[in-house]
């Protein structure tokens, strides 16, 4: 099984990626081939690193090597994991802007149906995760992925792993990133 988890946030050291190397870690003790990307450094390289719906179909004009690459490891994944920083509520524009570009993926039906888990890491403990992970869940859904979600069995809660700032004190959000991948890895056995 192949996981990748795409980093929504510039820092690639920070709560975000910190919460998906926990993830990605229980998942490769499990035997699953794991990749951590960045969604910053995918369309870093821009003069335009938003989408501008140039077309329909998309013809993929604002691509590039770096882009390409990150959609087809997109491609290849059984399941992704999405971690953001939240920005005054939502995701992080790196994110969005990722997310934006997948008009091609979406057309393709390329993510239809692979599992989707959403992180998020904010400031404060009421700073909007859950709204940003539920930002997450909507384009998920817009590309036609299902959304891992919480489990009676496992105790999972709510809509994805929320942390708040210093993650890796924040036992709560590793004590969950810990049950979404046991969550995930149920759900891939499947």
């Amino acid at each position: 099984m192949k996981i990748i988890a795409i980093n929504g946030s510039h820092n690639p050291n920070g709560n975000c990626a910190f919460l998906i190397n926990t993830i990605l870690s229980d998942l490769a003790a499990k035997g699953c081939d794991t990749k951590v990307l960045s969604a910053h450094e995918a369309i870093a390289d821009y003069a335009h690193p938003f989408c501008v719906s140039c077309s329909s179909p998309c013809s993929k004009v604002c691509y590039g090597p770096k882009l390409t690459a990150l959609f087809d490891e997109m491609k290849s994944a059984d399941a992704i994991v999405f971690a953001s920083p939240v920005y005054f509520g939502t995701m992080s524009a790196q994110l969005k802007c990722l997310f934006d570009k997948t008009r091609d993926l979406r057309a393709s039906n390329a993510l239809l149906g692979k599992l989707g888990l959403a992180v998020a890491c904010g400031a404060s403990k009421y700073g909007g995760q859950e709204k940003t992970v539920d930002a997450i869940h909507d384009c998920m859904l817009v590309d036609g992925m299902t959304i891992v979600g919480p489990s009676a069995s496992l105790g999972a809660g709510h809509m994805g792993v929320c942390a708040q700032k210093d993650a890796r004190n924040d036992e709560f959000a590793i004590s969950r990133a810990h049950l979404a991948a046991e969550r995930l890895f149920e759900e891939l056995s499947k």
